[in-house]
This record gives C-alpha cells, sequence and structure tokens, in this order.
C-alpha cells in the first residue's frame, strides 16, 4: 500500500491548497461597490443598491503558481515531490 503514498500526498496537498485559494483575502467596500478579492487572486464586484449587479473577473492562474503561492504562505508544508 505504500507505493501510492506519493500520490496520495500530492493530491493531499493540491485539494489543501484549492481549498487555501477560495479564502477571502480582503474585501474593500467603496461608492457602493463591494470588492472581495480572493487568494486565487478572483475579485468579485458586487453593488451595494437594489437590483445591483455583480460580476467576478477570474484570474486563471495556472495550478503550479497556486501552488508556489500556497507554500509561501505555508512554508511548513511539504512541497510536492516530482516523480521520474
Amino acid at each position: 500500500m505504500t507505493e501510492y503514498k506519493e500520490l496520495v500526498e500530492e493530491t493531499y496537498t493540491k485539494l489543501q491548497a484549492e481549498e487555501w485559494a477560495k479564502g477571502i483575502k480582503y474585501i474593500h467596500a467603496n461608492n457602493g461597490i463591494i470588492e472581495t478579492k480572493y487568494n486565487s487572486e478572483d475579485v468579485h464586484y458586487q453593488e451595494n443598491k437594489e437590483g445591483g449587479k455583480s460580476w467576478t473577473v477570474y484570474k486563471n492562474l495556472p495550478k503550479q503558481s497556486l501552488l508556489d503561492r500556497f507554500f509561501r504562505v505555508f512554508p511548513n508544508s511539504t512541497p510536492i515531490r516530482r516523480r521520474n
């Protein structure tokens, strides 16, 4: 069963990074617009009025970039080992 240990660790780390990316980095309100920025660099805008619009701007970062930022925030996490 230990033959898949690295694969399980890699998948677990990716899932942790994806969950972290959904977290909120900051919320900013100005002139009736609420801006919510997530750790994945996606930004959601919402107009704070009756019938206001809401939209999201997606950053679409590659997975490796997301993992790099995750390891910068959590330096004690184990980086993914590449198989040869």
